[in-house]
This record gives structure tokens, C-alpha cells and sequence, in this order.
């Protein structure tokens, strides 16, 4: 019995991993709807909340000002008082692109248990001027016309915000290499074949854009400043209007610095301690079950697949090791090479199947782990829910 059970679970293990390739591949081949708005005349608001810490942080501002686009673009960054170093930056870049509409607001520290990006938010918000609101991370680069991919998108019936997918494209050290390599070979077959069978429950808060009629029916991001997951509270909200979340096949680079073992590990479990407290008690039974079946077992796997191929190994079940292993390879590669970019080098795809084993060991890590976070330079203890509080704020810069 137990054996029938593992070889139907080998059966559709390998089947999901073929039928999410064939879900992008379909994904990419639908177009982008035509512009019901006229982009020259069209004002586009991008509040981008700054800290200052990252090495790239110069390089990701500067190519998003550089990145053409046929939309009227405002930038609104969104700075800490005490952030000297972001300060001189920004006010660098403001005036070597004299020519752009940019606009730095500078901010005091938030609260007791308000969330830092949600405030900026609020306060970016009350002075943008734009038709549509885009909120941009300041580690994301958005593409050549990446508005022009994701825009359209909003004037379609029922849709109430639209985002795009991102993927990394640090590789200046071991670590950055790791968590770029975990984004890369998950991001579009986890996002993408999840929404060919449910509507999407949450988005990529690295960049989503909502027509400002919409924000103000919504009431902007107001009350959301207690969550700390920012993104899937928005996302919730929209969704509580009776309005859709449209997943677009615009993609976004994004570079983040990684520096040691300690940075990686806690990077990793904040992605899995966020939608643990947040999402996974918000989400009804069918999306639990399809969260589970389309992420959490096929995460899982790959580690269990490795026990029982030591444990009790014989010629089919190497086979099938070999198999599987190699046909994740070769979607990894294909989708890098033909969707993002080409964004990782080849001297790191063989670390795709090691990284297919550690990161199970990271997941049911972070489930059992406390629920306390590093987020940006500040600790904050995550409560259940979705809500937070400081423990130890990031320091001035």
C-alpha cells in the first residue's frame, strides 16, 4: 500500500512539474490588451518608499529614471529623516535628472507598530498627483516599457490592480547568488500556474500599480499601517471590493545585496514566517488546499524524493531521481533564457538541484521558528494574524 501511495505520489510529483512549465509557456503567448488611455496625456505616479544600505540602491534609481517608457512619469521618494545617506543621494540623482519630474519627501519615524513602508505610503499618496499609482521598491528596476506591459491591464473590466513578476538579478556573492537562484527557479512556476486554476489571492509588493478612482474607493492604504505583510493587505482589500488582482507578464529585475550566511538565512525565513502569521490565516480552505498541493508538496519533495532514493534506493528509483531532477533543470534553464532575460549565469545552474533540497530544510525551518524577523535593518516580532512590533529599530544612517 505504502509503495502504491509513493509511486502515485513520483507520478504526479513529475507531472506537476511538466504541466506548470506548459502554464508559462501559455502564460507568455497571451497579449497585452490595447491601451484604453492615451500615455503621453496619461500622468503615472511611482512612489518608491528609500533606506539606504544596499550597494545597488544608486544603480536600481538610476535605472528606473533611465528606462523609457511613452506614459508621464512622477517619482516620489519617500525618505527617512534621519536616513543622511539616502538623503545626499537622492538629492544627487534629483538634480542630475533635471529633466524628470522627481519629488523627495522626507519623513519622520513611524509609530509604535505601524508598518515604516505603509507610511510612506500614506504620505507619498497625499501628494501624488497621478491618474494611476504605481508603488515601486527601491531595490526593483522595471524593464524597457514595463508600463506599457502592465497599464493596460487596468482599464479591463473587473480588474482593480495590477503587478508584475519579478526575478534577481544578484549574483555578486555566494549568498546573493542563493536567494537570487531561489527567485529565479521559483518565481514564475509558482505565480503563474497558480492563477490558470484560482483567482490570485496576494501580489508581488515590489511593484503594483491602481488606477487613483480605485485608491480613493478604497480609501488609499489607510488602516493597512498595523499589517505588516503591506502587499497581501492590499491585495485583500482590492479583492474585499469586489475587484480583481490581474497578474501581468511584465517582469522586474531586482538586485539585492546578501552578505554572509547569517543575512541569507534570515532573509529566507522572513519570506516563510511572513505568509505563515499572515496569509495562511486568512486564505479560505480551497486556497489553502491549492497552496499546498501547488507549492508546499512540490517544495517538500524534491528533499523526501532524496531520503528515499538513500534509504531504500533501487535502479527505478535512481531513474526517477535522475529524471526529475534533470527535467527541474532544464525548465529552469529554459524559462531563464527565454523569460528572464538570461538573468543567471551559467556557472550557477548546476546549483539548481542542490538548492531544490535545501530550501525544504529552510521551510520547515522557518515553520517551526520563532516569529521574529530582521525587515530592512529593523527587528520586529511578528504576531498571528499579520500584525507586528519593533524590538530593536533600524539605526540612523
Amino acid at each position: 500500500m505504502i509503495k502504491r501511495i509513493w509511486l502515485l505520489l513520483c507520478g504526479l510529483m513529475l507531472g506537476q512539474r511538466c504541466w506548470k512549465w506548459w502554464q508559462v509557456w501559455r502564460f507568455f503567448r497571451k497579449p497585452t490588451p490595447q491601451s484604453q488611455r492615451e500615455p503621453a496625456t496619461t500622468l503615472v505616479s511611482l512612489l518608491q518608499p528609500i533606506l539606504s544600505g544596499d550597494p545597488h540602491l544608486s544603480t536600481c534609481l538610476r535605472a528606473n529614471l533611465d528606462a523609457p517608457s511613452s506614459y508621464a512619469r512622477e517619482w516620489l521618494w519617500l525618505i527617512d529623516d534621519n536616513d543622511a545617506v539616502a538623503q545626499q543621494l537622492c538629492h544627487e540623482l534629483q538634480a542630475e535628472y533635471a529633466n524628470q519630474t522627481i519629488r523627495i519627501i522626507s519623513l519622520p519615524a513611524p509609530a509604535e507598530r505601524v508598518n515604516p513602508k505603509t507610511f510612506k505610503l500614506i504620505a507619498g499618496l497625499a501628494q501624488a498627483q497621478g491618474q494611476i499609482i504605481c508603488v515601486l521598491d527601491d531595490d526593483t528596476s522595471l524593464p524597457a516599457y514595463g508600463l506599457e506591459a502592465c497599464l493596460p491591464w487596468l482599464d479591463q473590466a473587473g480588474v482593480g490592480l495590477a503587478f508584475g513578476l519579478p526575478y534577481y538579478r544578484s549574483f555578486d556573492n555566494a549568498w546573493s547568488s542563493l536567494v537570487a537562484l531561489f527567485v529565479n527557479s521559483n518565481s514564475l512556476l509558482t505565480y503563474v500556474p497558480y492563477i490558470q486554476v484560482s483567482e490570485p489571492f496576494t501580489i508581488n509588493g515590489m511593484f503594483y500599480a491602481l488606477r487613483r478612482d480605485v485608491l480613493e474607493q478604497l480609501d488609499g492604504f489607510n488602516g493597512l499601517e498595523h499589517i505588516l505583510a503591506d502587499d497581501f493587505a492590499v491585495a485583500q482589500r482590492v479583492k474585499q471590493a469586489g475587484l480583481g488582482l490581474q497578474q501581468t507578464s511584465m517582469r522586474h529585475a531586482i538586485r539585492t545585496t546578501v552578505t554572509n550566511a547569517q543575512r541569507y538565512r534570515s532573509l529566507i525565513q522572513r519570506w516563510f514566517i511572513f505568509p505563515r502569521e499572515s496569509l495562511l490565516r486568512h486564505l479560505n480552505r480551497r486556497e489553502r488546499s491549492l497552496l499546498f498541493c501547488l507549492v508546499i508538496v512540490p517544495t517538500l519533495f524534491p528533499l523526501l524524493l532524496a531520503v528515499v532514493t538513500v534509504v531504500r534506493p533501487s535502479q527505478r528509483q535512481r531513474w526517477f531521481s535522475a529524471i526529475y531532477t534533470l527535467l527541474g533543470l532544464l525548465n529552469f534553464i529554459q524559462i531563464d533564457q527565454h523569460y528572464l532575460a538570461k538573468s543567471t549565469p551559467r556557472r550557477y545552474w548546476l546549483l539548481v538541484p542542490f538548492l531544490e533540497l535545501l530550501i525544504p530544510v529552510q521551510l520547515i525551518q522557518a515553520l517551526l521558528a520563532p516569529q521574529r524577523i530582521v525587515w530592512r535593518g529593523h527587528v520586529m516580532d511578528v504576531e498571528k494574524g499579520g500584525e507586528f512590533r519593533f524590538v530593536q529599530r533600524r539605526d540612523a544612517q
